[in-house]
């Protein structure tokens, strides 16, 4: 009985060593292009769950004033960055809801002479206030850019700032 060559045992080590190596590097492959595909999918079912959100909030009010003609209706809230960078859509969106949650008490459903006469009074409630555990930041209404209203929607543009805290001691 002979024993194989030294040589074609290495061969076949070196053959096993690259499938393994091969399937690695694929298996990592496969893993990050799911794992990109799995977190643009989270970012956009979060937009839309909030969009939803935001819809069936409106089509409530929608409900509530339909024969109204003179009061506020709808709420829109469009949020800019102040800084150069901008901000990512879920912090958008979050700042948004926030936004329109605390405003939509005070105005939908108030009669547009009442906006009319007082617009400056629904600037301060929005400007300087701060919005805590934004995905893991703060942030504060810097400025109210514009607000417009057209028959019964009111549309706010609010530019909001990262908020850095001063630590308590």
């Amino acid at each position: 009985m002979k024993i194989p060559p030294h040589e074609s045992a290495g061969n076949v080590l070196r053959a096993v060593g690259l499938l393994i190596a091969g399937m690695i590097i694929g298996a990592a492959l496969f893993l990050s292009i799911y794992n990109q595909r799995l977190n643009m999918m989270i970012v956009q079912n979060r937009e839309l769950v909030s969009e939803n959100v935001r819809l069936e909030g409106e089509v409530e009010d929608l409900k509530k004033n339909k024969n109204q003609q003179n009061t506020i209706n709808l709420l829109n809230i469009y949020v800019e960055s102040a800084d150069d960078s901008p901000l990512d859509k879920i912090t958008e969106s979050e700042l948004k809801r926030r936004i329109h949650g605390e405003l939509k008490k005070i105005i939908v459903g108030r009669k547009i002479s009442d906006f009319a006469a007082m617009p400056d009074v629904y600037e301060q409630i929005l400007k300087e206030k701060p919005y805590t555990g934004v995905l893991d930041k703060d942030y504060i209404v810097q400025s109210v850019r514009w607000i417009v209203l057209t028959q019964t929607e009111l549309k706010v543009w609010v530019t909001v700032k990262e908020w850095k805290r001063i630590p308590m001691a």
